[in-house]
């Protein structure tokens, strides 16, 4: 009963979100690119439509539309976080402690040829702040990370409830821009091998050819 409850909040709270970006010209580039199978789809975070933009531009992959789930962060309550994993799926990282229930989560899947979606900047909006949670999950999956650059995208001033007042997001993007692009890069393979050598610092010199790729230069 709880979960047909949220999923009743959820469609209220998100489905204008989805006829938003429904709306919104999108280029997509590079769709040659995915890859058959599991893998770490790492896109640049670039406002509170990306999520959308993205099951768009998966439109015509119906295994990656329907199975991918997210790896994210959510500074929200119990109920909030509970009423974001009905709606989209997947696991919620914590600022504290080790994860270990999500990460493993995470990897289980991707270990059943399903993809991932991790934000390396995290949860904050165009920070261009890149961490190494995407690189880790690639090389303890030994699946590769698919770096993907969302450009011109939606920037929501901070605090905007857009789960209130939806079409304020919408508003803001007409004046920013009138199109989105979003640009498939060529997968990165991780090397397990490396990996098992070097420990972080591989994880290190991983992140930054991630962000190499996605055209970035700061690493966290």
């Amino acid at each position: 009963m709880v979960n047909l409850l949220l999923k009743f909040i959820g469609f209220l709270a998100f489905m204008p979100m989805k006829l938003i970006a429904a709306v919104v010209r999108l280029e997509v580039h590079g769709a040659e690119h995915i890859p058959q199978g599991g893998y770490i789809l790492c896109p640049t975070h670039m406002g509170d439509l990306d999520a959308y933009l993205i099951r768009r531009a998966f439109h015509n992959n119906p295994h990656s539309e329907k199975w991918n789930r997210y790896l994210y962060r959510l500074e929200a309550g119990p109920w909030a976080r509970r009423l974001f994993l009905t709606w989209w799926g997947g696991w919620i990282l914590e600022d504290t402690g080790p994860n270990i229930g999500a990460l493993r989560g995470a990897l289980q899947w991707l270990e059943q040829e399903h993809p991932v979606t991790i934000f390396p900047e995290g949860h904050q909006h165009g920070e261009s702040t890149f961490y190494h949670g995407a690189a880790f999950l690639a090389c303890r999956s030994d699946k590769p990370l698919l770096p993907l650059v969302i450009d011109r995208g939606v920037f929501v001033a901070k605090g905007t409830p857009f789960y209130i007042f939806p079409f304020v997001v919408l508003w803001r993007h007409l004046r920013r821009a009138r199109q989105v692009s979003l640009r498939f890069c060529e997968p990165l393979q991780p090397d397990v091998e490396r990996y098992h050598h070097g420990g972080h610092r591989y994880l290190e010199c991983l992140t930054k050819q991630l962000v190499k790729q996605i055209g970035k230069d700061e690493v966290h």
